[in-house]
């Protein structure tokens, strides 16, 4: 099987999943393939897979049947969402994503970053934060860029600093000059390698009723949500799901971290 088949079964399977139907129109759009070559793919998936997906005449539409499995995707609605936001023609119904303002950042910088990082080099490069406004040089040794739902940031080692930290991608400017082979190695960054279980439960100042609300949204196991994180990401974790500040309203705050994650995280938070 090519790698382009299993895109398309992929496909083919997640919108089976999420609007339980899929035709050759679908694909087409998607792929910009011939009709004739998304049919293909159809039946191609339907003989390898003929318990999971029925056609029904009056709606000119594959459905999933109750045998319905999945063998190239998963049960990860990010995955739909992701196709959606390829085109209103893959949705039956009204589907709005908020998008925050972007910020991209200069091919010019971020080119000699990404070479730095493939090829393991230090650069010299501007840099202007808010505890230094004023554009200075800087010699780092990049080795991970890093998204943290709104902007990107560069994990690097500091010459001037003498530590591994984060700089915001979009505040480098100025001309960038190679400084020959980094001296440390992402194998030198213990934070980055370093995972953190990061406790999630309900704000126990809610009712019980309310505190049922929220492990029904999240999906805890027993009143707690669990997932592990890089302890150089944590900061990035905790304001992504506002867990950096305190709501003195309950209902605001909704999650906390639990007591011993609290204390277990305390240390790599700034």
């Amino acid at each position: 099987m090519t790698k382009e088949e299993q895109k398309r079964f992929s496909f083919i399977e997640i919108m089976l999943t999420w609007q339980g139907r899929i035709n050759s129109t679908h694909l087409c759009h998607y792929f910009g393939i011939s009709r004739q070559s998304a049919s293909k793919a159809i039946n191609k998936y339907i003989a390898l897979h003929p318990q999971s997906l029925h056609y029904d005449d009056s709606l000119k539409m594959h459905l999933a049947t109750a045998s319905f499995k999945l063998f190239y995707s998963s049960h990860d609605f990010s995955q739909y969402q992701r196709l959606i936001s390829q085109g209103s023609a893959l949705t039956f119904g009204n589907i709005t994503e908020i998008s925050p303002p972007t910020r991209n950042p200069s091919p010019r910088l971020v080119q000699p970053i990404l070479r730095a990082i493939d090829n393991k080099l230090a650069i010299d490069i501007g840099y202007t934060s808010l505890t230094s406004p004023k554009y200075t040089d800087r010699i780092i040794e990049p080795h991970s860029l890093i998204f943290d739902g709104l902007r990107w940031h560069v994990r690097a080692f500091c010459r001037k600093n003498m530590n591994f930290r984060d700089f915001v991608l979009s505040r480098f400017n100025g001309e960038v000059v190679d400084e020959g082979k980094a001296l440390q190695s992402v194998v030198a960054d213990k934070l980055w390698h370093l995972e953190l279980q990061i406790c999630i439960q309900p704000d126990q100042r809610l009712s019980r009723a309310q505190q049922q609300v929220i492990i029904d949204d999240y999906q805890m196991c027993k009143g707690v949500l669990q997932f592990k994180t890089r302890a150089a990401l944590v900061n990035y974790v905790l304001k992504r799901m506002h867990l950096d500040q305190y709501q003195v309203d309950p209902c605001a705050q909704q999650i906390v971290l639990t007591k011993e994650c609290e204390e277990q995280v305390r240390p790599y938070c700034y």
